[in-house]
């Protein structure tokens, strides 16, 4: 109930697609998420001239996590303790990879030393950590009762490939959405400087808001790379057993649309937040399906 109150409250968009998950996968995924969102917590809430804070509570989360992990005694605070507790229950019953965990927190810690990325590559090894290995354990958590993905190695790296590239759609959405906040209150540049350096896209340009043609042309082509993910991300949504494949399908079509809300404003992110009302959801929900 604890971890279900943490995804409803942080992850809107994903946990009203769980709905359409059987009940154990439902719980898992609510599991997984408050997991998360605790690194993701502390690298938002202590930034700047507080990285080092963040950077001291990442490590000792880190080194409690391979202890309970383990199933050693550690003494913490009680819901932290109920939430990794679970995890482990949840990693070790779905199979997860523990270097998944390793890989997150990983990503979390380079928030904390790095804010801005040269090239794309560059960015897709944060995102294989940030948000590639989310994807790889929901995989494991949907396909837990698959016998061909258990059993057959390239079956299941197929399928667990097409999860990366959906990983990496939903977080370059979220990137796009939240280039100004990102900026303005964490001093981070998601986008490579190699694009912004190409459509002449400057700092200042993002810092003062200003909506300019090079800035629809870089996003223009951001969002075209985004959908792209999105294609290939597809192909894998079939693979998935029968009881899965609504639920992702919905989470993936409810987030590609904050990109067309993107494409709405004439691309001003910098106006408000671009989301999706409850009415909205339940319309493209529906839509989907």
């Amino acid at each position: 109930m604890f971890c279900k109150k943490i995804h409803k409250k942080y992850g809107k968009s994903f946990y009203f697609g769980t709905f359409l998950f059987e009940k154990s996968a439902r719980e898992a995924t609510c599991i997984l998420y408050a997991f998360f969102r605790y690194p993701d917590e502390y690298v938002d809430t202590y930034f700047n001239d507080q990285k080092e804070i963040a950077r001291t509570k990442l490590l000792e989360w880190q080194n409690t996590w391979k202890k309970v992990f383990n199933n050693e005694v550690v003494a913490i605070e009680q819901d932290q303790l109920k939430i990794l507790r679970a995890a482990r229950y949840v990693f070790k019953t779905y199979h997860i990879p523990f270097e998944y965990s390793e890989a997150f927190i990983g990503a979390m810690l380079q928030d904390t030393i790095k804010q801005t990325y040269e090239t794309y590559k560059e960015l897709e090894e944060y995102m294989y950590g940030s948000a590639v290995v989310v994807g790889l354990m929901m995989t494991h958590v949907l396909c837990s009762k698959d016998q061909k993905f258990l059993e057959d190695e390239k079956y299941r790296n197929t399928i667990l490939s097409k999860a990366q590239s959906l990983g990496e759609g939903f977080q370059m959405t979220n990137f796009l959405r939240d280039i100004s906040d990102d900026l303005q209150t964490r001093g981070r540049i998601y986008l490579p400087q190699e694009d912004l350096v190409k459509y002449g896209v400057t700092t200042k340009m993002l810092t003062e808001k200003t909506l300019t043609t090079e800035f629809i042309s870089m996003m223009k082509f951001e969002i075209n790379r985004t959908k792209e993910l999105y294609v290939v991300g597809d192909e894998g949504i079939p693979l998935l057993p029968k009881n899965a494949q609504k639920g992702i399908r919905v989470a993936r079509v409810l987030y590609s649309s904050i990109l067309n809300k993107i494409e709405d404003t004439k691309y001003n992110i910098f106006r408000e937040r671009i989301h999706l009302s409850f009415v909205q959801k339940l319309f493209v929900a529906i839509k989907s399906l």
